[in-house]
C-alpha cells in the first residue's frame, strides 16, 4: 500500500457566534450549546399547508419542542439504548424527535416516506425499534400489514385514525399534555451510539451503520471548516433527513455555524422554495441540479436563437473567469465582459434555480460534467464532495478557492486516506463508524486491521489530497438521486419471471433504475398478441403497453426492495445472449458492460434527454450518505 496521507486545510477564524470544537462533546451538547448562544436567533423556516404560511422557529422555540418530545418519549417507555423510528417528512418535527431521543440516550432510526413498507419494516425489525414517529396512521398499518414487527410497541401519529389505547396514537394529543420543561437527566457519552443509518450493501439488504456521537459531530465540525462561511445563510433541507449526508451537511453543521435551515416538504416544491425563500446555500445530490439544466435548456429553446447564443456565450465566458479565479488561466481581455453578463444574463437564467445562491455543494452521486459546467458558468460555484454512511460521511470535498470539478475534492482535516490493492481508496479518521448493527462479519470485512474503511472505490490518483475517482470495486450502481443499489440480486428476482431468460439492471449517474430483458420470442409472441400488438412490427417491442406490461410484473418481484430499487423503465429484446455474440462468458454468466454497449441506443431511448452529456462524470461513483 501506498503511504497515508491526512488531510490538511488552512484555518481561518471562527466567526464569535459559531460553536467550537471544545464546547461540545455530543450532538445533545452542540444543540445545548447553539440554543443558549443564540436562544433568539432564527433556526428553521418551512411552509405549512394548513396555515398557507411561511412561519419561522427560533431556537428557543426549537428548545421548547424538543422538551415536550423527550416527555413524550420518555412517557412511551424509551430508554437509554432503545432504538427509535423517524418517519416524517423534511420538517424542524424530524429535528426535533432526533434531539429529543438522543438526549434520552436512545438511538434514531431514519425510514423513508417513499420507501416501500416492506422495506421499512425491514428497517424496524432489523433495528429492534420499540417506538415510531409517523406521519399518518396509514403508513404504520402498511408496514404492520408487511410485517407484523411484534417488537414495535408504540408508534405516534399526525394523521388518521388512531388507538389510544392499542399501538398507535396521536402525536398531537400527546404533545399537548407534555411538559414544557422536561429533562431527561440522561447522561450521553461522546462514544454512544447516536444512530443507525441503513445503507444498500451489495446483497442489496440495508444494513445498519453504527454513528456514534463523536462520529457524526466530527463530521459537522469538519465540514464547516471546509464549506465557505457566510453571514446570514440560509441553507434549503430537501435531501431527506434520514441520509446522514443531509442531517451531517445541513442540520448539524448549521447548530455549529448558526446557520438558518429552510425545509421543503417535498421535491415537487423545490423549485418553488428556491424561487420564494432566500435561499444562499444548496446542499443537494446531482438530480437537483440536473433538473435545473433541463428547465433552462427548455427556457431558452422558447427564446430567440440571438438569446441562446448570448446564453451559451455567458456560460462559456463565466468558466473562463472561474479558471482564471482558481488560478488555472490567465487574465483575458473579454474577462472585462462578466460583471455585465453576469448582472444583466446569469441572474435571469438563475432565477429558475435561486438567484441568492452563494455556493452549491453536490455529493452522493456523480455530477455530469455539463451540468458542472453550467452552473459554474453562470456563476454558482458547485462544490464536489465525496462520502460514504460509514465515514460519517463526508470524506472530502472541493474548496471555494481551490475547486477542480473534475475531482471529488480535499480530504477533510482529521480524515487520513491511502490507496490500497487494486486502487482502492480506504479511509481512517475519527467519522468512521463503530461497524454494521448485528453484523460482525460484515464489519470486519469492511474494517480492516487499524481501523482502515475499505470504501469500495477505485482511485485513479491521490495527489495533495485531492480525489480523483474512477469506479467501483463490486458492482454498485450510484444514481444520480445519491440511492445506490445491487445489480445482481435485482438481476436474479426478475429472471424468476418465466417470460425472462436474461436481464441486465442499469442506472449508473442516472434518476431511476431500467433493466434490459432478453426474452425468447415463442414466449413473448402470444403476451404481444393478447396485448393487442403485432409480433411483426418491431415497433411492439418499445410500445408503452409492452412497457408496462413487463414493470407491472417486475413490482410484484420487487416487492420487497426499497422504493429506489424498483425497476422504472424496461428495455424488451427476442435476441438471444450466448458465447457466441460475446455477451455470456464460459460460466454462463452476463457480460454486464458488454450487453449495456450493445443496447446503448436503448438505454438512451429509456432516458431520453436525461442521459449525462458526452463527456465523462465528474466522478464515476460517488456517495455521500
Amino acid at each position: 500500500m501506498r503511504g497515508a496521507r491526512t488531510g490538511c486545510t488552512v484555518q481561518t477564524p471562527r466567526p464569535e457566534h459559531w460553536i467550537g470544537r471544545d464546547e461540545a462533546a455530543t450532538l445533545c451538547d452542540l444543540f445545548a450549546a447553539r440554543v443558549a448562544r443564540t436562544p433568539d436567533a432564527l433556526a428553521y423556516r418551512f411552509y405549512s399547508p394548513r396555515r398557507h404560511e411561511w412561519i419561522s422557529l427560533t431556537w428557543a422555540q426549537v428548545s421548547a419542542r424538543v422538551q415536550r418530545w423527550q416527555a413524550v418519549l420518555a412517557e412511551a417507555g424509551v430508554q437509554p439504548g432503545d432504538r427509535v423510528a423517524i418517519m416524517l417528512r423534511n420538517s424542524p418535527e424530524w429535528l426535533c424527535v432526533d434531539q429529543a431521543v438522543m438526549a434520552l440516550g436512545a438511538v434514531t432510526v431514519g425510514l423513508f416516506c417513499a420507501d416501500t413498507p416492506a422495506s421499512n419494516a425491514h428497517l424496524i425489525k432489523d433495528s429492534g425499534a420499540r417506538v415510531l414517529v409517523a406521519v399518518k396512521a396509514r403508513w404504520v398499518e402498511r408496514i404492520v400489514e408487511a410485517d407484523t414487527c411484534p417488537q414495535l410497541e408504540t408508534a405516534l401519529v399526525f394523521n388518521g385514525e388512531v388507538d389510544e389505547a392499542g399501538r398507535i396514537r396521536g402525536a398531537e394529543a400527546a404533545l399537548a399534555n407534555a411538559a414544557e420543561d422536561h429533562r431527561a437527566g440522561v447522561s450521553v457519552s461522546a462514544d454512544a451510539l447516536a444512530s443507525l443509518v441503513y445503507t444498500s450493501g451489495s446483497t442489496g439488504r440495508a444494513r445498519g451503520a453504527m454513528l456514534t456521537h463523536a462520529n457524526l459531530l466530527f463530521n459537522a465540525q469538519a465540514c464547516a471548516d471546509a464549506l465557505p462561511t457566510i453571514e446570514d445563510e440560509h441553507a434549503l433541507s430537501y435531501v431527506p433527513l434520514p441520509h446522514s449526508y443531509e442531517r451531517v451537511v445541513n442540520a448539524y453543521r448549521a447548530m455549529v455555524t448558526g446557520g438558518v435551515i429552510t425545509f421543503c416538504r417535498h421535491p415537487r416544491f423545490l423549485g418553488l422554495t428556491l424561487a420564494r425563500a432566500p435561499i444562499t446555500t444548496l446542499i443537494g445530490v446531482p438530480r437537483v441540479y440536473e433538473r435545473f439544466y433541463i428547465e433552462l435548456n427548455r427556457w431558452l429553446l422558447r427564446r430567440p436563437r440571438f438569446v441562446r447564443r448570448l446564453v451559451a456565450f455567458t456560460i462559456t465566458l463565466g468558466e473562463s473567469v472561474f479558471e482564471r479565479e482558481q488560478g488555472r488561466s490567465r487574465r483575458r481581455a473579454r474577462h472585462l465582459l462578466w460583471p455585465f453578463l453576469r448582472y444583466f444574463v446569469a441572474r435571469r437564467c438563475l432565477r429558475l434555480f435561486g438567484a441568492d445562491m452563494q455556493y452549491a455543494v453536490s455529493g452522493a452521486a456523480a455530477l455530469p460534467y455539463p451540468v458542472a459546467r453550467t452552473l459554474v458558468g453562470l456563476g454558482v460555484p458547485v462544490l464536489q464532495g465525496y462520502g460514504l454512511t460509514e465515514a460519517g460521511p463526508v470524506v472530502s470535498v472541493n474548496r471555494l478557492h481551490d475547486n477542480a470539478i473534475d475531482s471529488v475534492g480535499i480530504v477533510l482535516e482529521g480524515v487520513e486516506t491511502k490507496v490500497g490493492p487494486d486502487n482502492e481508496l480506504l479511509v481512517r479518521g475519527a467519522g468512521v463508524m463503530r461497524g454494521y448493527w448485528q453484523d460482525e462479519a460484515a464489519t470486519a470485512r469492511t474494517i480492516s486491521a487499524g481501523g482502515w474503511l475499505h470504501t469500495g472505490d477505485k482511485v485513479s490518483r491521490l495527489d495533495k489530497n485531492r480525489l480523483y475517482l474512477t469506479g467501483r470495486m463490486k458492482e454498485v450502481i450510484v444514481m444520480t438521486t445519491g440511492e445506490k443499489a445491487s445489480p445482481e440480486p435485482l438481476e436474479e428476482a426478475l429472471r424468476l419471471d418465466d417470460l425472462v431468460e436474461r436481464a441486465v439492471v442499469v442506472g449508473e449517474a442516472r434518476p431511476v433504475l431500467a433493466a434490459i430483458v432478453s426474452c425468447p420470442a415463442d414466449t413473448l409472441v402470444p403476451v404481444i398478441r393478447r396485448l393487442g400488438l403485432d409480433p411483426n412490427a418491431p415497433a411492439s417491442l418499445t410500445s408503452s403497453r409492452l412497457e408496462n406490461f413487463f414493470l407491472a410484473r417486475f413490482s410484484e418481484l420487487l416487492a420487497g426492495y426499497p422504493a429506489h430499487a424498483q425497476i422504472r423503465r424496461v428495455a424488451i429484446t427476442t435476441d438471444r445472449w450466448s458465447q457466441a455474440n460475446d455477451l455470456i462468458t464460459a460460466t454462463d454468466k452476463t457480460r454486464r458492460r458488454r450487453v449495456a454497449r450493445c443496447y446503448a441506443r436503448d438505454i438512451a431511448r429509456l432516458y431520453g434527454r436525461r442521459a449525462p452529456g458526452e463527456k465523462a462524470d465528474v466522478s464515476q461513483n460517488t456517495n455521500l450518505g
